[in-house]
């Protein structure tokens, strides 16, 4: 389990071969050969809390290989001078193909914080716009 109310671990997909992976609205979707498709993304949302996720690296790494890992670390906190505080956390996903790492960011007036990643099957028809 990833973290928050995952119905899903990422270790359901271990050995399934990544066909397209790419970073829409703040949700990491990867698509596998088999027609499997999830998405994976924060749903820890509370009041008063700002979260997005960005990545430097190129997610299409991931494409052609197996599927290994997805998992968390946990990263730093900054504290503003007015109790506002930035959080952040790392997804590492691992294919046999390559590794990339998104961090996910959670902006909060110091109330409010930790992350709840989570992984969804969907389809097209369950995307939204």
């Amino acid at each position: 389990m990833l973290g928050g109310g995952s119905r899903h671990s990422s270790d359901e997909y271990v050995g399934k071969v990544v066909e397209h992976a790419y970073i829409d609205e703040d949700k990491l979707y990867i698509d596998f050969e088999d027609g499997t498709r999830i998405r994976i993304y924060d749903d820890g949302q509370s009041c008063c809390e700002s979260r997005y996720m960005h990545s430097d690296d190129n997610p299409e790494v991931l494409i052609g290989g197996t599927w290994v890992s997805a998992q968390i670390q946990d990263g730093p906190v900054e504290e503003g001078d007015y109790g506002d505080t930035r959080e952040q956390q790392f997804l590492v996903v691992k294919s046999t193909a390559g590794t990339i790492t998104v961090v996910n960011y959670n902006s909060h007036n110091g109330y409010y914080g930790g992350f709840g990643l989570t992984i969804e099957d969907y389809n097209d028809d369950s995307v939204e716009d």
